[in-house]
């Protein structure tokens, strides 16, 4: 009977430990948990400076995300890529786009993670806009 116990828990303890292991690597799924690094941010801060800071700042993108509250950041992605900038709609490359979007997610507070933000693997599409702090 004490044996049966022991290998029942032991049993568990592994699958509860693999399912652990394998979310560990899971991309981001929310904001908060840090959908960008760091070098994508400091990457998309010259263009940010060039291409959008004379009329958005990190006050603008907080009401952004606010209004655009749970929708996936896909959508907002996409608004921006074919919006911005304003003189010249959709002439930045898609990476450059992905730099930007980091960094408004900087400057608005959200964390920075390992996982690079980018829009061809549809990881935006599982990932909500939420109201930044």
């Amino acid at each position: 009977m004490k044996i049966a116990k022991f290998s029942t828990a032991t049993m568990m303890t592994l699958i509860l430990a693999t399912g652990a292991i394998a979310d560990a690597g899971a991309a981001p799924t929310a904001l908060g948990e840090g959908v960008y690094t760091a070098e994508q941010a400091a990457n998309g801060q010259p263009t940010f400076e060039t291409n959008c800071s004379t009329c958005h700042n990190a006050d603008f993108y907080k009401t952004v995300f606010q209004t655009w509250r749970g929708q996936p950041l896909q959508y907002l992605f996409e608004q921006i890529m074919s919006a911005m900038p304003a003189d010249k709609p959709g002439a930045l490359l898609d990476s450059e786009y992905e730099d930007v979007m980091a960094y408004v997610l900087q400057i608005t507070g959200f964390p920075e993670g390992d996982t690079r933000l980018q829009y061809a693997n549809g990881m935006m599409r599982e990932i909500p806009v939420e109201p930044a702090s």
